[in-house]
């Protein structure tokens, strides 16, 4: 069997997640536990008692390596084109030169990505979907976490989110309302072919902007729609989207999508939850 453990953070939460995998009975979630601590309290000046809060819960339950999930409150996502085969360093060079057009203080960001599909394999060169997101707040966490445990890995929130549907290798779209902004990822046979991204003024910006992408984007009527985000919890909201775009909207849900068993007593299906099991998932399915 085996298993590992994610800590996710977000603007307002903390949770760990711990998911086995074993041939015969599949996924399991043998921890899914939450604090009501952002990632801002970490990197201020009550920065170490809130670490210390984290620390003590993963002593507790005897996590000693964990992947780590970050939710920024500002990020920058950017399309580029790279060649096949570029190098590790190469491709990191690429990223930071885009950084250096996009930010006016590239050296104060991290970036991830996530390769958009092959149009065709004959194609020398691929789309990749970059996310800039500020370093300081990362670093506050891993440096405050790796005096008790070790970090396995570290990302940006959504591509271990996108990633997760994608590895169905069935048609999704994720749609994701959050009081700053609001994204729309598209993929199908594994990955991703679409990703669209709306900075709001006000967060009740999120329902003109979820309309104008569903209603605009063709896979909505062909891909189940899955919603999230801590906007995505209101109801309401939720049934307006729904019946203005005639599309039926699936909370996003972790659990049901891998049929995971549950030895906790928690749904695991908060936004905080699901970014911590997704985090999870991914790390679990890099194992060799």
């Amino acid at each position: 069997m085996s298993i590992t453990h994610a800590c996710a953070i977000d603007a307002h939460s903390t949770a760990i997640a711990s998911v086995a995998h074993d041939t015969a009975d599949g996924y399991t979630i043998t921890e899914c536990k939450t604090m009501q601590t952002g990632i801002g309290e970490y990197a201020g000046t009550n920065g170490d008692r809130a670490a210390s809060r984290l620390v003590s819960m993963l002593r507790k339950k005897k996590i000693n390596t964990i992947t780590l999930s970050i939710q920024t409150p500002r990020f920058f996502p950017l399309d580029t084109v790279f060649s096949r085969n570029i190098s590790d360093r190469a491709f990191d060079t690429h990223c930071k030169a885009e950084a250096s057009f996009l930010l006016s203080k590239p050296g104060e960001y991290l970036h991830d990505h996530i390769p958009y599909t092959l149009s065709s394999e004959q194609d020398h060169v691929r789309r990749h979907l970059l996310f800039y997101y500020p370093s300081d707040l990362y670093e506050a966490v891993h440096d405050r976490l790796r005096s008790c445990c070790s970090i396995s890995s570290g990302a940006y929130y959504l591509k271990p989110m996108i990633l997760s549907l994608a590895v169905t290798f069935q048609p999704f779209i994720l749609l994701e309302l959050e009081n700053e902004y609001v994204t729309l990822s598209a993929g199908s046979n594994g990955e991703l072919e679409y990703f669209s991204y709306w900075q709001l003024n006000h967060s009740s910006d999120a329902e003109y902007f979820a309309l104008r992408e569903l209603t605009a984007n063709r896979e909505s009527r062909r891909y189940p729609v899955h919603i999230t985000g801590n906007l995505a919890v209101e109801k309401p909201l939720h049934e307006r989207i729904s019946r203005e775009t005639g599309t039926d909207l699936h909370p996003f849900s972790i659990v049901e999508l891998f049929s995971m068993q549950r030895s906790v007593r928690s749904p695991c299906n908060s936004p905080i939850e699901l970014k911590a099991l997704s985090a999870a998932l991914m790390e679990l399915s890099a194992l060799p």
